[in-house]
């Protein structure tokens, strides 16, 4: 889920983190990589650099969501999932933050929107393990999970899926329709869990050194309990449309998730990321291609020929 801008220029989002937060940083830039605006690269005054994230929440309960968020990264990271350490956390009168250690390794996407596809099949058993250690993680059982879900198939969200990006092109009207029906027929199947649920596992925050994962980035409060099969499903809407990636994925998901659940996961990937495609990216190769990879999950989702999820 998208997190709000600070609102601040640079400058003064760095004077307030040093005078209000007290944090000892020389330099702030955003990350740029997204359109969030929430995202820094920051460094100290013995030139170490790391990531400051921004959340316009800066109330009691905000700071309570980080606490959890650095208490689920240390679970995870005792599993041996290699999330980003925090080393700061906190809130000034505008907004709460907090500091990840940066990560070595790089995305598993050659360039924005295409996956590396070579690695992704050498690394596949280690991204299930990873998956898999998500497993139980949270310490309540994520009963809004469902809800969530099927809210965003059926209505849309704040900031993201948003149903009238689709609803406005001819090209997309239909697969929304598709999308919405997905959320009246498959949402009572989607269970609640205690799972993590990372919720955006994609190449592009998946960290690799060619041998290894090095780094699963972009894990974000409110730390997210429910069914780690979603995982499976946004890793697998990237791949799609390659046979062996595509098929093994596909396999994974239905033996986790069941078939009607493993649906509506794959149509909230075709509504979230043609959406956020086509607002901001319209004319991107990436775009043309994430709308050819929607368009192939909604056919089989529609019963067509499912050449790559077979009973989807």
């Amino acid at each position: 889920m998208p997190h709000e801008s600070p609102g601040l220029p640079p400058h003064e989002l760095l004077r307030a983190l040093r005078d209000e937060a007290g944090l000892p940083l020389a330099r702030l830039v955003p990350v740029g990589a997204g359109e969030s605006g929430a995202a820094f690269w920051v460094t100290d005054g013995a030139g170490t650099v790391s990531l400051l994230k921004i959340m316009m929440a800066p109330g009691r309960t905000a700071l309570d969501d980080l606490r959890e968020l650095d208490a689920t990264v240390r679970r995870l990271r005792g599993r041996g999932y290699p999330a980003a350490p925090l080393t700061a956390l906190g809130r000034t009168a505008r907004f709460a933050y907090w500091v990840q250690q940066r990560l070595p390794g790089r995305p598993l996407d050659l360039r924005p929107g295409l996956p590396d596809t070579a690695r992704l099949t050498a690394l596949l058993p280690e991204l299930l393990r990873l998956n898999d250690a998500q497993a139980g993680l949270c310490t309540g059982e994520g009963s809004s999970w469902p809800a969530l879900l099927t809210s965003t198939l059926t209505y849309g969200a704040d900031g993201y899926c948003l149903h009238s990006t689709l609803r406005a092109r001819p090209d997309t009207a239909d697969l929304l329709q598709v999308v919405r029906e997905t959320g009246a027929s498959c949402g009572p199947a989607i269970p609640s869990g205690s799972d993590f649920v990372h919720y955006d596992f994609t190449p592009a925050n998946l960290l690799t050194d060619g041998a290894t994962i090095t780094g699963v980035i972009d894990i974000n409060a409110p730390v997210l309990a429910g069914d780690r099969a979603f995982d499976v499903a946004a890793l697998l809407f990237y791949v799609y449309d390659h046979d062996g990636l595509g098929a093994a994925l596909g396999a994974r998901l239905l033996e986790l998730a069941g078939r009607q659940a493993a649906q509506a996961y794959l149509a909230h990937m075709v509504l979230r990321q043609v959406d956020w495609s086509v607002r901001h990216h319209p004319a991107a190769a990436a775009t043309r291609r994430h709308l050819r990879l929607a368009r192939l999950i909604i056919t089989d989702i529609t019963g067509g020929t499912a050449s790559l999820i077979r009973g989807l």
